[in-house]
């Protein structure tokens, strides 16, 4: 466990979302969550994609949502849910230590995170499939997946297959990954972790050069120059 702590004296961690931010600018990543000099910005689309997720968390758990805007682009998707009589879970919260165990989510030692949209896990045969809604433009890349997926597995010692998707809620579509078997789950970590520990060890050695992109213009760091 890395023993360097950031502006607000937390040491290293990662999830999906952090690998690539850092993946896409390591210096807009340190503003961000090592430095802690950019400020998180609520945009409207972050706005409505949590309205949505909320909608559909109640929903599925029976409690009111009383948003029912925001839960018209997933009802259809709750109600297949729902009638399918399978073992539903909805904003699963897992987390691991760097030995890839199970841990909290506040714990010392919590080193990976991941929250679940919705956890599918049928029986006869033993699948868990995943789902994570996607408020906004289709993008290429399901590494989301494939990391999620590995992470479930420490929770489902009776499972022997993976699935993930993608739930594309203003196209109506879903996209999705090749089913994972279990015995497939250590090659995933295999071809993450290896980026995981080039982020790790840009943090313990406070280097996070800038990546210039078209996404310069929109970005809140303007000190890039002293960093590349």
């Amino acid at each position: 466990m890395s023993k360097v702590l950031n502006a607000k004296n937390k040491p290293f961690s990662w999830s999906y979302s952090a690998l690539a931010d850092f993946e896409n600018c390591p210096a807009r990543y340190a503003a961000a969550r090592f430095y802690c000099t950019s400020q998180f910005q609520e945009t409207e689309a972050i706005v409505w994609g949590n309205r949505v997720h909320r909608a559909a968390e109640f929903a599925i758990k029976g409690r009111p949502h009383n948003d029912p805007e925001a839960f018209a682009p997933v009802a259809h998707y709750v109600a297949a849910f729902k009638a399918s009589g399978h073992y539903l879970e909805a904003e699963t919260e897992i987390t691991l230590n760097e030995n890839l165990e199970l841990t909290g989510w506040f714990a010392k030692d919590a080193w990976f995170r991941a929250k679940i949209d919705v956890i599918v896990t049928k029986h006869h045969p033993n699948v868990a499939v995943l789902y994570d809604y996607k408020t906004g433009k289709i993008k290429e890349g399901d590494d989301q997946l494939r990391i999620c997926a590995a992470a479930l597995e420490k929770t489902r010692a009776g499972v022997d297959l993976f699935e993930g998707k993608f739930l594309w809620t203003k196209f109506k579509q879903v996209t999705g990954i090749k089913p994972i078997k279990r015995e497939e789950i250590p090659q995933v970590w295999e071809n993450i972790l290896p980026r995981v520990a080039r982020m790790q060890a840009a943090w313990d050695a406070d280097n996070f050069p800038a990546k210039p992109s078209g996404l310069c213009p929109y970005c809140p760091v303007t000190n890039c120059l002293k960093r590349r």
